[in-house]
């Protein structure tokens, strides 16, 4: 056989079967990734999306926004959830979802400027309620409590608010979902000292959500204010 054609036919060789070889890694890894996300697995969750990021680089962008969010979201590892936001916005600078984790790591340095303009970016791509109520919540951050209260009621007492879903903290181990408007009645109950419009604001939270933990907390305790 021609020494030529030879070193091309088991070069060809080599490449079909790296090829073959890669496409069943990838293919493995995102069925360990389903099923470890249907499991509700986020450390087999992260392991996967690891190995996908290297071996599947055209779907890298997706890959890291879904890391990002067990990083910072279910394993609270803020190190890790960091780097991932910084590496997901040199590829994808108009991901909100990097947006935002970007905005919460820039509050926690004490950037509020900063991070109101990544919200304000992040609610004109997303159009999500939660990027506008956490736009808000930095103007409360800065003790400017009439434009945070200016901005929610905007679409708390909208009619036309349609409902959306928002994940809110149990204790340091747990969280539950729940619907904006009725973590914004939450926050107007801390807000203010009068305890009739108190009750009345927790109430109203818990019309909306009647199994809001934080809600029936704090209800329990106006009845028992000595427990």
């Amino acid at each position: 056989m021609n020494r030529q054609y030879y070193f091309i036919l088991v070069a060809s060789i080599a490449i079909l079967f790296s090829c073959n070889s890669k496409n069943t890694s990838t293919d493995n890894w995102k069925e360990v990734y389903q099923n470890a996300y249907t499991n509700h697995d986020f450390n087999t969750a992260v392991v996967a999306l690891n190995q996908l990021i290297i071996s599947d680089s055209s779907n890298r962008p997706q890959y890291y926004d879904s890391l990002a969010f067990y990083y910072i979201k279910k394993q609270r590892n803020y190190t890790a959830g960091k780097a991932i936001v910084e590496k997901g916005l040199k590829i994808s600078p108009n991901n909100y979802n990097f947006l935002e984790f970007k905005s919460i790591f820039l509050s926690a340095d004490n950037k509020i400027e900063e991070s109101r303009a990544l919200l304000q970016k992040a609610y004109k791509l997303s159009g999500l309620k939660k990027h506008l109520y956490m736009y808000a919540t930095t103007f409360a951050s800065d003790k400017n409590i009439e434009e945070y209260t200016k901005i929610v009621n905007g679409f708390l007492y909208d009619p036309a608010t349609k409902p959306e879903m928002v994940e809110v903290s149990i204790d340091d181990a747990s969280s539950q979902m729940i619907e904006i408007k009725a973590l914004c009645y939450m926050d107007k109950a801390k807000i203010s000292k009068n305890p009739a419009e108190i009750l009345s604001y927790i109430d109203s939270a818990l019309i909306i959500e009647p199994n809001y933990q934080e809600a029936l907390y704090f209800k329990e305790k106006l009845r028992n204010p000595g427990n």
